[in-house]
């Protein structure tokens, strides 16, 4: 008898955990997205140039630059679900898709700073 079939059947189902990680991604698009879109749609008052940008036009100029950074960090939070999810099968499927999940959250917090820095 094996040592892998007395610890019982597997609790980390993949299908579950990547669709916890897409859930949590599809989280972190969204935040940026609803603070994008509270950001002032009108130019600077004191703008004087013929380009000015509006505070939400900045933040999504920003996401063209965050959106690629945050698909290779799935590409990352793939590759940590797979090892997290074979190596301990005990684990329940909702902690392996958040923990895979977290390069998201950091790639959301910095997209944040670095947004709310260039509004202020």
């Amino acid at each position: 008898m094996s040592s892998s079939a007395s610890k019982g059947p597997w609790r980390t189902n993949p299908g579950l955990a990547l669709l916890h990680l897409v859930g949590w991604y599809a989280a972190v698009v969204g935040v940026y997205l609803a603070v994008a879109y509270s950001a002032s749609d009108t130019p600077p008052p004191d703008c004087e140039a013929g380009f000015c940008l509006s505070d939400r036009e900045q933040m999504f100029y920003l996401a063209l630059f965050g959106y690629p950074v945050l698909g290779v960090t799935f590409l990352v939070s793939l590759v940590i679900l797979g090892v997290r999810s074979s190596r301990d099968p005990t684990r329940p499927a909702s902690s392996v898709g958040f923990v895979a999940a977290v390069p998201g959250f950091v790639v959301l917090a910095v997209l944040l700073c670095l947004g709310v820095t260039q509004l202020g």
